[in-house]
């Protein structure tokens, strides 16, 4: 009998507090709440995050959102609307709290709020990016078949999706693709553990998982997420060179429904032609 598993993405929005982010926004209020930084931030979670949530095949999943007491008001309204139109209110928990450690809050609300199963798979997803459309469904298929295999003395494990896509966004508006392979990054990392476990995916390094935690890492020749790259980017976005042709873009569309509302800039072999 399969245990009881509940599929729990976990997103920092404008989260004033310790988290891993390594931008200035993330030590300096004005910053971070800078009107025109929210705008931009909150449209890149509706076309992005929200987005890949809404076309999930297995619709069956929580979205937590841990953002900052302080966010301004008329901005919390909008990005709970944004929730609410774009997932469904059944589906969101928004947690407004203090500065503290982003991972120490989801624990908290994981233990006391959300222990309505055995266990949970709680995944890593930021505001501005997104995963696959399958993410849900294969994401619990692994979950569960890694559960079945756990040791007497086991108590979780990980599981790490390494194959995606770099969403390079440009200044005009534009969008390229290009092709990302790393194991053990933060999008997409999936904690599977008992429900009220003291552990949480944001409370660990995730480049040092492998040395302490069991990992399963899928490294396929598909796609599970974008990786956005921007210019409000709360962490370092190292990324390739090599942007994805036209026949390319056109089956990332197949796992990125997404894609087919997003501003993609146009690709090098149209720009050639029409010089």
């Amino acid at each position: 009998m399969a245990p009881s598993l509940q599929m729990v993405f976990q997103t920092r929005y404008s989260f004033f507090g310790a988290s891993g982010w390594r931008s200035e926004a993330s030590r300096e209020k004005e910053i971070l709440f800078d009107p025109a930084r929210l705008a931009k931030r909150l449209d890149l979670f509706e076309k992005m995050n929200l987005a890949s949530l809404r076309d999930q095949t297995d619709a069956d999943f929580k979205l937590v959102v841990l953002t900052s007491i302080d966010l301004p008001e008329a901005h919390s309204r909008l990005m709970e609307q944004a929730c609410s139109d774009i997932v469904g209110a059944e589906r969101v928990h928004i947690l407004r709290r203090k500065p503290a450690g982003a991972g120490q809050w989801l624990r908290k609300y994981m233990r006391n709020q959300l222990n309505v199963t055995d266990h949970a798979a709680q995944i890593v997803l930021d505001d501005d990016d997104a995963v696959s459309v399958d993410f849900v469904e294969r994401c619990r298929a692994e979950a569960v078949h890694a559960l079945s295999q756990f040791r007497e003395d086991q108590d979780c494990t990980y599981l790490s999706f390494a194959t995606g896509f770099t969403g390079l966004f440009h200044a005009d508006g534009g969008m390229d693709l290009i092709r990302r392979d790393m194991p053990y990054t933060n999008l997409g990392l999936t904690l599977v553990a008992p429900t009220r476990t003291r552990k949480n995916p944001y409370m660990l390094a995730h480049k040092k998982v492998a040395r302490r935690h069991d990992v399963r890492v899928f490294q396929e020749q598909r796609p599970f997420f974008i990786r956005a790259i921007h210019d409000t980017n709360d962490s370092r976005g190292h990324h390739g060179e090599v942007m994805l042709d036209a026949d390319a873009v056109k089956a990332a569309r197949t796992w990125f429904p997404l894609l087919k509302d997003l501003d993609l800039v146009k690709l090098r072999d149209e720009a050639i032609a029409a010089a």
